[in-house]
Order: C-alpha cells, then sequence, then structure tokens
C-alpha cells in the first residue's frame, strides 16, 4: 500500500500540529510558523487527538 504525497501531507501536518500544542505552543504560534490560518490548526488538532483517542482501547 502507498500512501499518496497529498496524504503524507496532511498527516504530517497533523502531528506536527498535535506535537507543538502539546507542548504548549499557541495555534497562533503554529499557524504562522506552517503558513496556515489557525482555524485549519485547531481543526487539525481535533482531529488528530479525535484519531488518537478512536486507537485507545481500554480492555
Amino acid at each position: 500500500m502507498r500512501i499518496a504525497d497529498c496524504e503524507l501531507r496532511i498527516v504530517l501536518a497533523w502531528a506536527t500540529v498535535l506535537a507543538r500544542r502539546e507542548h504548549g505552543d499557541s495555534l497562533a504560534a503554529i499557524a504562522l510558523d506552517l503558513e496556515m490560518k489557525p482555524e485549519t490548526v485547531k481543526t487539525y488538532v481535533k482531529l488528530a487527538r479525535k484519531a488518537l483517542k478512536g486507537t485507545d482501547e481500554n480492555p
């Protein structure tokens, strides 16, 4: 299975945004550095957290 370049960019952006947010960076600072809209950064954080929450399975 090969991941498309577009999908890879999105996954890397999610990971970067989430890691920086968890590190304490503001949404505005992340958006500025990644040249994204703050709303997009906020959405990426929400989606990444939701995706990670879905992988937490408590037996």
